[in-house]
């Protein structure tokens, strides 16, 4: 009897190691939970130099859009050969002197675009030409030249008595400009349009106009090169005011 007793005592001690082995091993297989939304890392923002601040928060204030919306997309150290940073404009006097800055790339609305600075940022110029006027000759003897930039940013000049009249960046494009703009851009690729008088003519007046969108229609109609010329005409009239 005692050696019965014995046997099934050792068979339960059995039993019980078993279920606790097997438990462990459940134990150790089950799977960590996935972790939570707010346990995985994110991406710290990357900060901004001061000359790419003030780079994105002019070209914001074009534009009429967040900061948030426009990325750097590169920031290069430049020597520009003159005091207009590298940017020829007709009308527009350069100093002749070396301006160390940057040449910064941003990107907004899915297109890029380019500035010019100098070292801190206090001369910034949008680079990306989207149109250039010019308008010469006449008998009021017209002397206009201005430029568009991808930006909507708008430079302009003119000159009176063969005396030129320097004038800064002075002015950006209305948001119904910008919009009737930005169709331009979609559809015009490289456009050059010739309206002036024929040569030979007496007090002939030169008006010429070069658009460079990112679209693929490079010959446009009569009517469509002629809403382009009335379109810079009229933006270079109401600066002028």
């Amino acid at each position: 009897m005692r050696r019965v007793l014995f046997i099934f005592a050792l068979f339960i001690l059995m039993l019980t190691a078993c279920a606790a082995e097997a438990g462990a091993t459940e134990e150790a297989s089950t799977p960590e939970p996935a972790p939570t939304e707010q346990s995985v890392p994110t991406e710290s923002p990357v900060e901004l130099t001061p000359v790419e601040d003030a780079v994105v928060a002019q070209l914001a204030e074009s534009l009429d859009i967040s900061p948030d919306d426009i990325t750097v997309v590169s920031t290069e150290e430049v020597e520009w050969p003159d005091g207009c940073l590298g940017i020829q404009m007709e009308g527009l006097m350069c100093t002749q002197a070396i301006v160390p800055g940057y040449r910064v790339i941003l990107e907004a609305n899915g297109r890029e675009v380019e500035y010019h600075t100098n070292e801190d940022a206090t001369q910034i110029r949008p680079a990306t030409v989207l149109v250039t006027w010019t308008r010469e000759g006449g008998i009021a003897g017209f002397c206009d030249h201005l430029t568009v930039y991808l930006s909507g940013e708008v430079h302009k000049t003119s000159c009176k008595s063969d005396q030129f009249v320097e004038e800064s960046l002075i002015g950006v494009l209305s948001e119904t400009e910008l919009e009737k703009m930005n169709e331009w851009v979609e559809s015009y690729g490289s456009v050059n349009i010739d309206a002036s008088d024929p040569i030979g003519v007496s007090d002939r007046m030169v008006v010429t106009l070069e658009f460079m969108g990112l679209g693929s229609e490079e010959t446009i109609s009569a009517a469509n090169e002629q809403e382009l010329l009335e379109f810079a005409q009229s933006l270079y009239q109401d600066l002028s005011k």
